[in-house]
């Protein structure tokens, strides 16, 4: 006759595959809870980045303002407005990386933003702690046929930071912005890196999640 004790240990082995199954479902859904929660706080992280960064650039572009007799540059939201923005604020014409030289007296010149950061590509974007990333980027000039790679601003989610005049302000041909402030937007397309609200033109470019300086 068996020993009741050893049969009692054959049967108490192992686990069936129907509470594996429940197990590894268990685990998968508390992961995914898991790497969700992740994402948002993350998320959140960076929508307070872009926040400061876009405060900082809109304290940079009024001193740029009063310096040059409440004039701006140009520029309307797209692609190109972000090299606009960077060489503005960076004090960088040639697009070498670094702020040019006054001619007149031979030193080099103050940028209006001290964080703006060029690197060498993405990559190494988040070694830029408390800076703003500047990346070359291959973009059209306006009014040019090729393609250039130049100097673009990067929100936190790598995707250039935009800059639009507003509908108070001419540009050197005297034709008026089409931002929502009077004076100028500056703005990122947030973590879905579109856009989709209605600007001053009624044109269909920001989304009501993007970080903005019209907030």
């Amino acid at each position: 006759m068996k020993s009741p004790v050893k049969s009692a240990v054959v049967r108490g082995k192992g686990f069936t595959l129907v509470e594996v199954f429940v197990v590894m479902a268990i685990l998968a859904i508390l992961a995914t809870m898991g790497w969700q929660a992740s994402g948002m706080i993350n998320n959140r992280q960076m929508n307070k980045t872009a926040e400061v960064q876009v405060g900082q650039l809109e304290v940079a572009m009024n001193a740029y303002r009063i310096d040059n007799g409440d004039e701006l540059p140009a520029g309307n939201g797209d692609t190109w407005s972000s090299h606009v923005l960077y060489k503005t604020l960076n004090c960088d014409e040639d697009g070498d990386g670094a702020p040019d030289t006054n001619p007149k007296t031979g030193e080099v010149r103050e940028p209006y933003c001290d964080g703006i950061t060029p690197i060498a590509n993405i990559k190494k974007q988040s070694e830029v702690i408390n800076g703003i990333p500047a990346i070359k980027m291959k973009i059209k000039p306006k009014g040019a046929t090729k393609v250039k790679k130049l100097f673009v601003l990067l929100d936190p989610w790598g995707t250039p930071y935009r800059y639009r005049m507003g509908y108070e302000m001419r540009d050197e041909k005297g034709k008026a912005g089409n931002g929502i402030n009077p004076d100028f937007d500056i703005f990122s397309l947030g973590v879905d890196t579109e856009g989709n609200g209605l600007t001053n033109t009624k044109k269909n470019e920001d989304n009501v999640s993007n970080i903005r300086s019209w907030r």
